[in-house]
């Protein structure tokens, strides 16, 4: 008989497949555009890349988390850089966990208000969405797990519906297979940040996991490799589906090559909008990962007994900004800035975390050997 019990901790491979199920979410849909036109044939290369870079940058947090295994950044990020230092670093970690709520709440909202709910405000989508968020959040952890554990089905569903793109493939587009512009493809990379949001939130999820026999990192290696094989192998069928030029001039490639999928003798018409909806569930898995991370990771650092209490307090932030974002030339913004501090964080402040904790560790051992 199943046990229907709650959990409040997470395995090794549970935290791996949590946290790299909220790669994948409505984000790269405007971004594929951006990231085709530099890369163009060679996007599938540009991905496989990415999730490499992407995946160290992982790798090297969970490094740092596993330092201080019962503790999330805010507990010891101020007594390695103090307490002034230590508030800036923490506030840039909320920070991309914000951005990422944000930027998946823009892009779901956006995608929905032109393909599905046309007559339908933005504004209403956003709220909407931020309730069922939210309603989420508040819950224990172990209530949540189980809820991401059950939206976790519509991936498998959502690439199912995208992988009918491979019926309109023809290899034709996929040459010349030897690059012009390896320097587009490098660059091509940055905009990767759209799909692999979140991975972050590992800093605080980390104390929410048992140690098993299975290292975290081959958890978190796992995961990040089927997501990268999903990203490179439907930027394969993308492009020979639709040719990169397409994919470089219109706003949601994606869908569009959807929009060109038929199925001859059935009545299933506009496949783009199942796939539109199952948009949803993977973006709210990510979205409630992130907000989850933000109250959980306040809570710890202010020492209070709830993260239910810091749950409302960026609510507002989080309307006002994704309903700022209404023109794309403010959407490019938002994800420019996700970009930057993403990039900062990942690879200049984790790093730096990391050598200050191994010199301590090292000038401990040598203190208590002598």
């Amino acid at each position: 008989m199943a046990n229907l019990e709650e959990k409040e901790k997470m395995s090794p491979w549970q935290f791996g497949l949590v946290v790299t199920s909220g790669l994948l979410t409505a984000r790269l849909l405007p971004a594929t555009t951006q990231f085709v036109h530099e890369a163009q044939q060679f996007a599938w290369l540009s991905s496989a890349l990415a999730g490499i870079l992407f995946y160290f940058a992982a790798y090297l947090i969970i490094r740092l988390g596993e330092e201080f295994p019962q503790e999330t950044i805010g507990e010891y990020v101020p007594r390695l850089f103090g307490k002034a230092f230590g508030m800036v670093i923490f506030a840039i970690f909320i920070t991309i966990l914000l951005l990422n709520v944000i930027n998946c709440a823009v892009a779901l909202t956006t995608v929905y208000s032109v393909f599905l709910f046309d007559q339908t405000p933005r504004e209403a989508l956003i709220f909407t969405l931020l309730i069922a968020v939210v309603y989420c959040v508040m819950q224990n952890w172990g209530t949540i797990l189980r809820i991401i554990q059950v939206l976790i089905l519509a991936l498998p569903m959502l690439y199912m519906f995208y992988s009918l793109i491979w019926l309109n493939f023809d290899i034709l587009n996929l040459l010349p297979l030897w690059p012009d512009d390896f320097a587009g493809i490098v660059r091509a990379v940055a905009y990767h940040t759209d799909y692999f949001p979140g991975y972050e939130s590992a800093l605080v999820l980390l104390p929410l996991a048992t140690r098993g026999k299975t290292s975290y990192t081959r958890t978190f290696g796992w995961g990040f490799a089927v997501v990268t094989f999903m990203y490179a192998f439907g930027a394969i069928a993308f492009i020979g589906s639709i040719t990169a030029k397409a994919g470089a001039s219109v706003p949601s490639p994606v869908i569009y090559a959807m929009k060109s999928v038929e199925l001859p003798g059935t009545f299933i018409e506009r496949l783009e909008n199942y796939m539109i909806t199952l948009f949803f569930p993977v973006t709210y898995i990510s979205m409630v990962i992130s907000y989850f991370a933000v109250a959980e990771g306040c809570r710890k650092y202010l020492k209070c007994s709830e993260h239910r209490t810091f749950v409302p307090v960026f609510l507002p932030l989080i309307f006002f900004v994704s309903h700022f974002a209404d023109t794309p030339a403010r959407r490019e913004v938002l994800r420019l800035l996700d970009t930057y501090i993403v990039f900062f964080f990942s690879f200049f402040i984790v790093p730096i975390l990391l050598i200050l904790v191994r010199r301590k560790k090292g000038r401990a051992e040598a203190c208590q050997a002598e």
